[in-house]
């Protein structure tokens, strides 16, 4: 009997200890709310990719010391002040806290939006994500970072790409299609292409000759080549053919006719045109660009760009009317989707950060436990 009684000691003993210890294995969530639970992993995550955001911003100050991943000699960059793109300056520990955070409260706000907008993900398309993702980064170098710090594959895809992507591209086009909460008819998003968008087409020519000088140019198989410039008369040929091209187009004749032109009389066999619809910058530096912008629709002219006479192009630059692109763009769904991404992306994260605000997002306790120096001493 006593040896019974002794028996059962250990094996209540024995069961109170697995008791414990499930209780410490239980899945830890870093939100969990309302349907939306995102595992401890996909926090860390954010922090870890917060992490890696941060000490690229160190990397910019004079004290930091790429080798060793120090800064002022020994001090971790954790301890050194950053500053952010927006201008804002903190110390990189609590910068990074917070941008994980910021992360976490915007996928709530996404996997909040697409379960109220009723979406669903492709299945196919989204195993053809893990499996890529997986074979190509996971297994590749994340999982030994990673993994030590409490972060599954499953959870590193979820932050990666199934929230910040799919999810969030499918509550997009839901928020903003027919019948959806904020719906963008075709009348407007066509309006706001034309108003937005700009088309042009160029084509160019060097005003100089390249020859090989016979000089290696680097241990490579390449050699140096030296620039040639013409002469004035040959340069002065090419302006007026260029000018004459420029001058049919603005006058109504075809830039296609106009590119053959020069390459039957020039014996250019390769296409050396470019064409291109999108939205050019105010802030654009390039030197092209800026010119485009500043045309008329149904523009052609000539410009020359080059440092000096041994490196400059001449061009015949064209500003197509938007109009006709409407149909290309409008009514194929790839392409209308991306000038509705240009059109309504801002406002769709506007109203993101609105619904992580009205949702008081937090991060739950658990995230508490799991600081930044946590990478550091991975790495060691």
């Amino acid at each position: 009997m006593k040896n019974f009684t002794k028996i059962l000691c250990v094996v209540l003993a024995l069961v109170m200890a697995l008791s414990v210890a499930s209780c410490s294995l239980t899945k830890q969530y870093a939100y969990q709310k309302d349907g939306v639970e995102l595992p401890i992993g996909v926090y860390v995550y954010y922090m870890y990719s917060s992490y890696n955001e941060a000490q690229t911003l160190a990397q910019k100050s004079d004290l930091y010391d790429a080798a060793t991943g120090k800064y002022d000699g020994k001090k971790s960059f954790l301890k050194m002040e950053i500053t952010d793109e927006d201008g804002n300056t903190a110390v990189a520990e609590d910068w990074i806290i917070d941008k994980a955070k910021e992360k976490l409260q915007n996928a709530v706000a996404i996997e909040t939006k697409f379960k109220e907008l009723g979406c669903t993900v492709d299945q196919t398309e989204t195993e053809q994500a893990k499996t890529y993702l997986q074979q190509s980064y996971w297994d590749q170098n994340l999982k030994a970072v990673l993994e030590p710090c409490g972060v599954s594959f499953d959870s590193f895809f979820m932050a990666e790409y199934l929230i910040n992507i799919i999810e969030k591209n499918e509550a997009f086009k839901a928020e903003y299609a027919e019948g959806g909460p904020s719906a963008v008819s075709t009348p407007d998003l066509t309006d706001y292409f034309t108003k937005n968008y700009t088309s042009y087409k160029y084509f160019s020519a060097n005003l100089y000759t390249t020859e090989d000088n016979g000089e290696a140019a680097d241990t490579t198989t390449t050699t140096a080549a030296a620039n040639t410039p013409f002469s004035e008369e040959k340069v002065a040929e090419y302006q007026k053919a260029f000018e004459g091209y420029a001058s049919d187009i603005s006058n109504g004749g075809s830039f296609e006719d106009a590119l053959k032109k020069y390459q039957d009389t020039y014996n250019v066999t390769d296409d050396p045109s470019t064409s291109n619809v999108e939205i050019i910058d105010e802030n654009t530096t390039d030197e092209l660009l800026k010119a485009i912008k500043g045309m008329k629709d149904g523009q052609a002219m000539t410009l020359e760009i080059g440092e000096d006479d041994s490196s400059k192009q001449i061009y015949v630059i064209y500003r197509e009317p938007i109009e006709k692109q409407i149909d290309a763009y409008i009514n194929d769904a790839d392409k209308s989707a991306t000038v509705l991404q240009s059109m309504k992306g801002e406002d769709f994260d506007a109203l993101l950060k609105k619904l992580a605000e009205d949702l008081k997002v937090e991060p739950s306790s658990a995230c508490n436990s799991y600081k930044p120096s946590i990478f550091e001493t991975k790495k060691k």
